[in-house]
This record gives C-alpha cells, structure tokens and sequence, in this order.
C-alpha cells in the first residue's frame, strides 16, 4: 500500500487538495514519506462526506500523544485509521475511473471478507451494500472497458450477455440477501440487459464485442460520471446560499455565478481571488 500511495503522489492526478491530503497522511500513518510534511489545519467537516471523517480520523491518530483522548476513542480512531489507510484508499482514489467502478466494488466487497478486524469489516460490507450501483446488470458492462479484467473474464461476460435479465430492473444492487466470496466474479452480474449501456453511448447497432476497441465509445465512458460528489457539493452550495435572496431567478443566477467563481478559483487565498477577473 505504500508503493501504491507513493506512485498516485508521484502522477499528479489528484483532483483536489483534500484528495492530496488524504494520501498523504494514510502514506505517514503507515509509516511512508513523500517530501516536506505539512500538516493543514482542520477544515470543513461535512456529515455527508466520509472523506472529512477520514482525514481527520487519520490526523487525529498521528497525533494521538497529544490530544490526551481516552483509550476507547484513541482505539476506535486507529480503527478508523487502519481500514482507511490498508483497505480503502485504493478503491476511494479511483473511485473516478468509471470502467474501474464494477471491479473496484467487488473487490472492496471481497477484500472486507477478508479483512482481519471483523468487527469493521462486517460494519465496511454493511455500509457498501447500500451503495452497489456498479454491481447491477446495466453499469457492470463498465468493466469491459477495464484493462485491468483480464481476457478470459471479459469473455465470459460476452457470453453471459444472452442470459435473461432478472424481471425487476434495479437502479442498482440490493444489498439485501447479497453474498460476496473470493470466487464471485464480474461475469455473473452480466445479463442481456448489460447491453443497454452499449445502446445508450453509442449509436453503432452492433454486437458489443465489435464496440469495444472504438475510441469513441471508450471516450464516451471515461466521461461518465461515477460518483456522488457533485451532488454533495451542489446539496452544500443551495444549503449556504438558498437563503441570500428571495427571487427564484436571482438565487438560480446566484449559484451559477458562485460555481463559476469556485470552478475558477480552485484555492480560495487571497491572491488567487485578486487575481481572478470575471
């Protein structure tokens, strides 16, 4: 896990600061380094979004000595801590990638089973079974598009195309009544409706074993947008500026205006806003 954190540092593929942060104290937490240490001070923490709960479960065991927390917290942080920084930063980084999405569901799913500390992998498993969008018949088609899957699996799920499709059509997964093991694999979640998702990026009416090498269509997927952060973000935008004016219209224009200026201006000091011109 510390080559892998040392290596997505390196690429400069972080989207954000907090993204950034968040590697870099799981990469000191598990006892890595990556130049100069610079430890931020505590920003917004939103109950929506894990990823405040993590840094600061992470920052707040580094500095464990110090805070003179009581032994049950100061356990239930490493907690926190270790699942964060051996288990689910891996999948939470390329959480972006939508033709990873499939496979980095079912792998997280197997590697809770797996996990030694039952208590928070029974609590991980939980949680993620009400989030399995990428495991239903339409979004696995994702996954042949994942360089990753090998050959022999994405044969496979050609194959499964034919089956029938189950007669509810869900939005995603029901975690209800799932069962994960270590020989589940991606090719059982295809069905004949795992086709739609080639139907609606593209135009071509082919099989989709004849789609999978057109560039266009690989386009179309990686700019599918695979997680809920923007509707976090949007969700705390109106909850901040919903009530600055009374007019329909004028609070619309508002918040255009707002997600414009923070799209623009990414690092809110005060030189990047003096700097920034409408």
């Amino acid at each position: 896990m510390v080559t892998f954190l040392q290596t997505v540092l390196h690429d400069g593929s972080n989207p954000r600061e907090d993204y950034d942060e968040l590697l870099r104290l799981c990469l000191l937490f598990l006892g890595g380094s990556e130049g100069q240490i610079r430890f931020r001070a505590p920003g917004a923490y939103h109950q929506a979004r894990w990823m405040a709960k993590a840094i600061y479960a992470v920052k707040m065991t580094l500095f464990a000595d110090q805070l003179e927390l009581p032994a049950r917290i100061q356990r239930g942080l490493r907690q926190v801590a270790l699942f964060v920084s051996l288990l689910y930063i891996k999948h939470w980084h390329e959480a972006l990638i939508p033709e990873y999405a499939p496979k980095n569901d079912l792998e997280l799913l197997q590697a809770l089973n797996e996990y030694p500390d039952k208590e928070v992998g029974a609590e991980g498993t939980r949680a993620l079974s009400r989030h399995l969008w990428y495991l239903s018949e339409d979004l696995i088609a994702l996954a042949f598009f994942d360089n990753s899957v090998e050959d022999g699996e994405k044969k496979q799920m050609l194959e499964n195309l034919v089956r029938p499709a189950s007669k509810k059509a869900l939005k995603r997964l029901e975690g209800k009544g799932l069962r994960v093991t270590n020989t589940t694999t991606l090719s059982g979640f295809v069905t004949s409706r795992s086709k739609r998702l080639f139907e609606l990026l593209t135009d071509r009416k082919e099989h989709p074993q004849n789609l999978l090498a057109d560039e266009a269509l690989k386009n179309r997927v990686r700019a599918v947008k695979v997680v809920n952060d923007s509707a976090e973000r949007a969700i705390a935008l109106i909850k901040q500026f919903a009530g600055a004016v009374k007019d329909e219209g004028q609070r619309q224009y508002l918040l255009r205006v707002v997600k414009h200026h923070r799209s623009e201006v990414p690092k809110r000091t005060k030189a990047a806003c003096s700097a920034f011109s409408l």
